[in-house]
């Protein structure tokens, strides 16, 4: 099978394919989008703006290579964080707002514009998706996937789209697994931070999985991956980026009693390059030529100094917070600490000493491995198109909304916790009932149940900055699937009723199921009339 694996991450992209003559996976360098070598196989996830109405956009590397890389406001990076993220600043260009779907949809676009110049076209899709994301961000995956890699030529089929979770496709990715093998996944990027721990399948043959797909067997849980406790945060590279920016600043200001800076773009560069090298080298140095001044001045850090300023933002703490969850989760499931022998780590964070030493230090029993940071997970996914399966669960809680009458203030019942492994063998039954006298109908709102512990990092937008809040207090909140403009929940079902609903008694009875395609279905009954006003009835994706 002709398959494609794209892992579109906040600071980098991964495209990759499966080579039928290596049956190995195989990392694609576009010429024109890739980063320079070592790091070729990495596409910049930038995106420049040069007419939003006739929507000319350039991505990857050709926006630093012509300097476009500090062109505000055309210039629009940390795309996917966007997605993910509740953006209330949306800019306009040329007439056009910039919403983070149009960023997403026209960086995706030109990624397959160059794949087919490249007389590339994949009869197979696969995309991954990071494990915390929003139903917002799978929908827009989902939804504007089929449309752009749709070929033009008519002799062609549309490709087949698949979405796998990002920790999933790097412990099918990484090398250093077995058959049965517990590994846990660090993935640790440019805008999240995703963690999963991940059984694989029992089959002894790696290379047959793939071929008992489709095969209706006794054994077919043998040839499964199975995904046992996750956990998200939003916090990556880029904060560190910018930690580093205000840090420079502080100690101008001290010095020179200003921080006013009129090229951060070129700062921000040259902190990127300093936290880069500081992966291999205790000590890195940037010269940085101020407009301001019109003077130069040479940036140095040490790695003991970047350790001493992630350690002073929190960033140690989000960590081990993320860890402390997925270890907890995963006791609930019977799997201890001590269990865990194979830790997995993706991601451009994990490529600081100080990261890797954390983890190492944590898992003293266990192995950490480290060797394949940036293609773990698009190599991983390509596992899909050799016939892996993956048996997964919700990641999020879900809940329907409904108006209490005494309270007179809406409330929330839950309908799926996260862990519900899908699909439901049973459904959940609830009885509803009108909410004031001759109800015409009765609308069901569905939504996500959201709860984060202290110590996790809020992501907010203020205009076009991106701001960071930690140590957050931990409280359960309701986000509906959809909202109007007014960010007012919308409901995904409505039950007509007639004759009308009156509040004395039940008039509905609901039923909630899941299908193996984590589709959300409904199904409502009239008590009244006994008529099947929904039946099974699709309202929404699940995640």
């Amino acid at each position: 099978m002709n398959a494609i694996a794209i892992d579109f991450g906040s600071s980098n992209t991964v495209i990759a394919r499966w080579n039928i003559a290596t049956n190995q996976p195989e990392t694609l360098d576009f010429d024109n989008l890739n980063r320079p070598a070592p790091l070729n196989c990495l596409v910049p996830s930038l995106l420049y703006v040069q007419n939003a109405q006739a929507e000319m956009v350039e991505i990857g590397q050709r926006i630093i290579d012509k300097g476009r890389d500090r062109s505000q406001p055309r210039l629009f990076n940390q795309i996917k964080r966007r997605l993910a993220a509740k953006v209330q600043y949306i800019p306009t260009l040329d007439g056009i707002k910039i919403t983070p779907e149009w960023l997403g949809n026209q960086f995706l676009r030109e990624l397959a514009k160059e794949m087919r110049s490249q007389q590339i076209f994949p009869s197979e899709i696969i995309l991954t998706a990071p494990v915390q994301a929003y139903e917002k961000y799978l929908r827009w995956l989902e939804d504007c996937s089929t449309e752009i890699f749709t070929p033009n030529l008519p002799t062609l089929q549309a490709p087949r789209i698949r979405i796998l979770d990002e920790p999933t496709a790097a412990a099918l990715g990484y090398e250093a697994i077995a058959p049965s093998a517990l590994v846990l996944v660090i993935d640790f990027g440019g805008g999240t931070l995703d963690l999963s721990l991940v059984r694989l399948p029992k089959s002894e043959n790696v290379d047959k999985w793939g071929e008992q797909i489709g095969v209706n067997r006794n054994e077919w849980t043998e040839h499964k991956a199975e995904a046992i406790a996750k956990t998200g945060y939003t916090i990556g590279g880029e904060d560190i980026d910018q930690w580093l920016i205000q840090d420079y600043l502080e100690s101008r200001e001290a010095v020179n009693g200003s921080d006013e800076v009129k090229n951060i773009g070129i700062l921000k560069l040259l902190m990127e390059r300093i936290k880069i090298k500081l992966s291999e080298a205790e000590i890195a140095s940037e010269v940085f030529f101020d407009i301001t001044t019109q003077s130069a001045t040479e940036i140095t850090y040490t790695s003991q100094q970047l350790t001493q300023l992630l350690e002073r933002k929190g960033f140690y703490r989000v960590l081990q917070s993320a860890i402390d969850e997925l270890i907890n989760r995963a006791f609930n499931k019977g799997i201890l600490k001590g269990d865990l022998k194979t830790i997995l780590l993706v991601g451009g964070c994990t490529l600081i000493p100080s990261v890797r030493s954390f983890v190492e230090n944590y898992f003293k029993m266990g192995k950490v491995y480290s060797h394949k940071p940036f293609e773990a997970i698009a190599h991983g996914a390509l596992m899909l198109s050799q016939g892996v399966s993956v048996q997964d669960y919700l990641f999020h809680s879900y809940a329907i909304r409904y108006w209490d009458r005494a309270m007179e203030q809406w409330k929330y019942q839950p309908l799926f916790r996260r862990g519900q492994v899908y699909p439901t063998r049973r459904p959940v039954e609830l009885l509803l009932r009108a909410t004031q006298p001759d109800q015409h109908e009765i609308a069901l709102t569905i939504g996500e149940l959201e709860n984060r512990p202290t110590g996790a990092a809020e992501v907010s937008f203020d205009g076009d900055r991106i701001v960071m809040q930690f140590d957050q207090k931990a409280q359960e909140t309701f986000q509906p699937l959809q909202a109007d403009v007014n960010g007012e929940g919308m409901p995904q079902a409505i039950a007509i009723l007639d004759p009308l609903g009156q509040p004395d008694c039940d008039r509905l009875k609901v039923l909630f199921s899941i299908s193996k395609n984590r589709e959300l279905l409904v199904t409502a009954i009239d008590l009244l009339t006994q008529r099947n006003l929904l039946t099974d009835y699709p309202v929404a994706k699940l995640h």
